[in-house]
């Protein structure tokens, strides 16, 4: 039943069969790769029946989300058409590019990335004016737990959200001398991170390097993290400047957030 604004309404029971659609789907996603027997299938989407395994990859497969090899099942290239079609409704990409052209000439390089996992990983790179030898480029992996952008991201997450991804990784990787390295020093950053809206990392990832990032806000991401960053020499980063940057940060990651 909808809403008059065509909304579903909260009560509406989900569907058994999507719910289980969506947990084969989530296995084979799982796999990475890996074709898996239904036998499998049934034991990693929890407990289905082998039957109805066969049954909803049957109907998967005639919509191409998965497709029949080695007697089972793996992920399909219809999956990419649905992607796509994701990517065109927000693509975080492009509305990064769009926000920083808006900038004009300005002497700041600028980062876009999410977060996967414990790392932070890099989207796209703007150059400024003044160029920086960075670790920046696009497809680059490092902690969230060194990087500003990871701190930024981990804000959007309670404590104890903190505490489950992280865990089992303590002590963190030492990158540099004032890479933190315990939990506790962690939460406490991520604390201020959530008070003053954006994130600093003082020579954490990269020695003589600071950094300043700011989480790009709401649901634009449909659930999934991303952040916007600048670095500069720790030479030039006195309050003024680290301040300055920040602002510009922040509206460009508002304004992302407000084109979603």
């Amino acid at each position: 039943m909808s809403t008059r604004d065509g909304s579903v309404w909260a009560s509406a029971a989900p569907a058994p069969a999507v719910l289980r659609a969506g947990a084969i789907l989530d296995a084979l996603a799982d796999a990475r790769g890996r074709a898996l027997s239904p036998a499998q299938l049934a034991a990693a989407a929890g407990g289905i029946p082998r039957a109805s395994v066969v049954n909803i990859c049957a109907a998967l497969r005639e919509q191409e989300l998965v497709h029949a090899v080695d007697g089972g099942f793996a992920l399909g290239p219809g999956l990419l058409r649905l992607a796509q079609s994701y990517l065109d409704a927000f693509d975080p990409v492009r509305s990064f590019r769009e926000q920083v052209s808006r900038l004009g000439d300005r002497e700041e390089t600028l980062q876009l990335a999410t977060m996967d996992g414990a790392d932070v990983v890099y989207l796209a790179v703007h150059e400024g004016t003044v160029l920086m030898r960075l670790t920046s480029r696009a497809g680059a992996r490092l902690p969230v737990t060194c990087t500003a952008l990871g701190k930024a991201m981990l804000a959007g997450l309670d404590d104890s959200g903190v505490c489950e991804l992280l865990a089992t990784r303590e002590p963190f990787e030492a990158r540099t001398p004032w890479s933190l390295t315990t939990l506790d020093a962690l939460l406490a950053e991520v604390r201020e991170v959530r008070t003053a809206g954006h994130a600093v990392d003082d020579q954490e990832a990269a020695e003589g390097i600071v950094c300043v990032a700011a989480a790009v806000p709401g649901p634009a991401g449909g659930g999934r993290s991303f952040a916007v960053s600048s670095s500069l020499l720790k030479s030039e980063a006195t309050p003024e400047r680290v301040a300055e940057l920040a602002v510009l940060i922040k509206g460009v990651v508002r304004r992302m957030g407000g084109a979603a």
